[in-house]
C-alpha cells in the first residue's frame, strides 16, 4: 500500500511542478493574457427545495432576501451587507482584494440568476447559516469570527463592496450563472460534464496554481467494512464479495478535465459526483487504492469545479490580475454589467 500511495504522490508532484511552470510562462504573456476567459456538508430544508420561486421579484430592488436555515425565517438586508457577509463567508479575509471583488461580483450575479431562474442543481445559495459561517454572516457574526482582526477586514471588505457594488457579470444580456468553489483540480469542469447542462461560459479553463493550495492534495482511509457499509447503504443493486474486496472496484472514466465521470463498482457504474458526495470526499477528481485490507481514496482540489476557483482567483491577483481579469479568466465569453 505504502508503494501505490508513494507513486500517487510522486506523480501528484510532477503534476504539481509542470502545470505551475506552465502557469507562470501562460499568464505573464501577452498571448496568454489576450486567450485567457465547499466543502460544505450538503443540507436540506423543505422550504429552500419547495418554494425556490418565492424569490423570483418577492423584494424590492434595493433589498437581498436570503433563507436562515437556523431561525427557519427570511431575512431581508441591503445590497452592500449581503455582498460583504457572502463574500466573508465564502473567501479567508488574508485573501487578495482583487480576488475579493470577484468573488462578490460572482455572488451577486449568482443570487440575481437564483432570484431570477430558480436555484440550480438544489444548491442552497439563497439559504445562509451564520453558526456554520456558510453563505452568509451578518455584522454581528463576523465581528465574533473575525475576533481583534474584525475592523480590519470588515474595513477591507466594505472597501471592496463599495467598488463592484453595482456590477454583476452577464452573457447575451442576461445574468449569468457564476458558480464557484475552493479549488479546482487544476483544470475547472464544464456545467455539463458535471450537471449535464451546458453553458459556454461554464467550460474547461487553466487553474495550475491550485496545486499550490494546502487543500489540493488529499487522501482518506476506509476499512473494509466501511466502504462495505457506504457502498450497501448508499447504492442499490450492488453485490459485494467480503472475502474479495480487491475486486470490487472496476474501470474508472475520467472526463477531459480530471474529475470522475463514472466509477464501476462491482459492475454497476456510478457517477463520480454521487461517490463523492456518500464517501464524503474533497472533489470528484480522485483515484481510488487497495491494499492490505485498506482502501485509500486520493482527491485533488476541494469542490465541484465548475465555475471559479476561489484560490485560483486569489493566485491571479498576486500575480497582478484584477477582478475584471479574473472573471474573464473563469467566465469566458461573459460581461461585466450593470444593475
Amino acid at each position: 500500500m505504502k508503494n501505490l500511495i508513494s507513486v500517487f504522490v510522486l506523480l501528484a508532484a510532477i503534476n504539481i511542478s509542470l502545470p505551475v511552470v506552465y502557469y507562470h510562462i501562460y499568464y505573464r504573456t501577452p498571448a496568454g493574457h489576450a486567450g485567457s476567459e465547499d466543502a460544505v456538508a450538503e443540507q436540506t430544508d423543505p422550504f429552500v427545495q419547495d418554494n425556490n420561486n418565492f424569490f423570483q421579484n418577492s423584494t424590492p430592488d434595493n433589498t437581498y432576501t436570503l433563507y436562515n436555515l437556523e431561525t427557519h425565517e427570511l431575512e431581508e438586508m441591503d445590497l452592500v451587507s449581503f455582498l460583504v457577509g457572502s463574500a466573508a463567508c465564502e473567501m479567508p479575509a488574508s485573501y487578495e482584494m482583487q480576488a475579493i471583488k470577484a468573488q462578490m461580483i460572482a455572488c451577486h450575479s449568482y443570487y440575481l440568476y437564483c432570484k431570477q431562474n430558480g436555484v440550480p442543481h438544489d444548491d442552497l445559495n439563497l439559504s445562509f447559516d451564520e453558526r456554520y459561517m456558510q453563505k452568509y454572516a451578518s455584522k454581528e457574526r463576523l465581528q465574533e469570527y473575525w475576533g481583534l482582526s474584525f475592523d480590519d477586514n470588515y474595513h477591507k471588505f466594505l472597501k471592496c463592496a463599495d467598488e463592484v457594488k453595482n456590477l454583476i457579470l452577464t452573457c447575451d444580456g442576461e445574468v449569468a450563472l457564476t458558480t464557484y468553489y475552493a479549488v479546482s483540480c487544476g483544470k475547472t469542469q464544464s456545467s455539463d460534464a458535471e450537471w449535464g447542462a451546458p453553458l459556454d461560459y461554464l467550460t474547461i479553463v487553466e487553474s495550475s496554481a491550485d496545486a499550490l493550495s494546502d487543500n489540493y492534495l488529499k487522501v482518506k482511509n476506509f476499512t473494509v467494512q466501511e466502504m462495505y457499509d457506504r457502498f450497501m447503504t448508499s447504492f442499490s443493486g450492488i453485490n459485494l464479495d467480503m472475502a474479495a474486496p480487491e475486486s470490487w472496484i472496476g474501470n474508472i472514466v475520467y472526463n477531459e478535465s480530471g474529475y470522475v465521470d463514472t466509477v464501476e463498482v462491482n459492475g454497476v457504474k456510478i457517477l463520480g459526483r454521487d461517490f463523492r458526495k456518500y464517501f464524503e470526499l474533497n472533489s470528484s477528481c480522485f483515484m481510488i487504492f487497495y491494499d492490505d485490507n485498506q482502501f485509500s481514496v486520493a482527491t485533488k482540489g476541494y469542490g465541484h469545479g465548475v465555475g471559479m476557483s476561489q484560490f485560483g482567483a486569489n493566485q491571479l491577483s498576486q500575480q497582478g490580475k484584477n477582478y475584471t481579469e479574473i472573471l474573464a479568466h473563469y467566465f469566458p465569453g461573459t460581461q461585466l454589467g450593470s444593475i
